[in-house]
């Protein structure tokens, strides 16, 4: 009699996780801009009439941002691949969609009457040097380029440094994400004056913390997926405590939104703690269904274009969902899901045009 083999059974990938993670934190973002409707005025103004479910969301979702640095550090370090060879691919596919849409945020708000002729040019013009004021979301997209730039860089060391090595890059990082903290006390620190904005501990920080901290937790972080799971949720709650206390805090005195944001600026030590405890919680993440796990990937690979769109989506749902719900507890979670939602099948569409890496990345 013929053998009967039994069905292969479906292995997850050890990284489908970061798909999950990397959807969740295009949400996040989605969220975080969806409370901004709710305390941010005219002029950038403070408006402090709803800062209790502004504070519950926000500080919750600041390591959104960390948390796509920490994806490229895990994936991309060190990289296999010549400089240019790295630039040519990575380039193409972050650099194409950005002006696309840069285009867009400046053309689409003058066809709609919203901005003059003037108005459209120099955001056009503009576009070399820094996002225009209907898309300052695309921040994100500048602070990418120099880290994509610096990757390259960066990899030679990562490759050969010891463990130890790079706790020491580390911990002098995540000193330096106290400073804003120390700086209102003393707003200069370790060699910064007026002729000198570059401190000792400058070029150990910023993003570049989150790139090593990805390919830290691949290359180091040994412990089991369950016990990060708990070690994750600990950093979690008190990145999240100290973030919606100092947010508190800050809201009866602030004079501006940086004073406001001092605890949800993402170089800071309490976001960092909910970025790595996030990270080690979605380990434990996996699928057992291939049909799952490649709809996950499929998803993932379109949040680049829907971080790029996500705000011409936004803007006119706001009035419709703001008058149906009027609670601000409803209306930021229901308009973040909503955005997400048109977003993805918008780009979804455009995906299936012949040029579509042009604009969905």
């Amino acid at each position: 009699m013929p053998t009967i083999q039994a069905p292969a059974v479906f292995k997850s990938s050890p990284t489908a996780y970061l798909n999950v993670l990397r959807i969740f934190a295009c949400f996040m973002v989605l969220l975080v801009h969806s409370g901004e409707f709710f305390y941010i005025g005219d002029n950038s103004s403070i408006v402090r009439d709803n800062h209790v479910w502004v504070n519950n969301y926000g500080s919750f979702m600041r390591s959104c941002v960390p948390l796509f640095v920490m994806i490229s550090g895990y994936l991309l370090l060190p990289i296999k691949e010549t400089g240019s060879q790295f630039y040519k691919r990575r380039f193409s596919r972050l650099l194409i969609p950005f002006l696309f849409w840069s285009v867009m945020y400046a053309i689409i708000p003058f066809l709609m009457g919203n901005t003059k002729p003037d108005q459209m040019w120099h955001d056009l013009f503009m576009i070399p040097i820094n996002f225009a004021p209907s898309a300052g979301h695309l921040w994100f997209v500048y602070m990418f380029i120099g880290v994509y730039l610096f990757i390259p860089i960066f990899s030679p060391w990562v490759q050969t440094a010891s463990k130890r090595f790079k706790q020491f890059f580390l911990l002098i990082w995540v000193i330096t994400l106290c400073f804003p903290y120390i700086k209102t006390i003393t707003p200069e620190v370790w060699g910064e004056c007026f002729w000198n904005k570059y401190h000792s501990g400058y070029y150990f920080s910023g993003y570049i913390g989150y790139l090593l901290l990805g390919n830290y937790i691949k290359g180091h972080v040994t412990i089991s997926k369950w016990g990060g799971f708990a070690v994750g949720a600990v950093l979690l709650v008190i990145g999240y405590i100290i973030t919606h206390v100092v947010f508190d805090h800050q809201l009866p005195f602030a004079k501006d939104l940086p004073e406001l944001e001092l605890s949800w600026a993402f170089p800071t030590i309490n976001v960092a703690m909910m970025a790595t405890g996030m990270f080690l919680i979605f380990r434990v993440i996996s699928f057992k269904s291939a049909p799952i796990e490649t709809f996950m990937a499929k998803v993932s690979g379109l949040t680049y274009g829907m971080y790029l769109a996500h705000i011409l989506v936004l803007v006119p749902l706001f009035p419709i969902i703001n008058n149906w719900l009027h609670d601000v507890v409803l209306v930021i979670p229901v308009l973040a899901i909503s955005t997400f939602l048109v977003t993805y099948l918008g780009i979804k569409i455009l995906s299936y045009l012949p040029v579509s890496k042009y604009i969905v990345g």
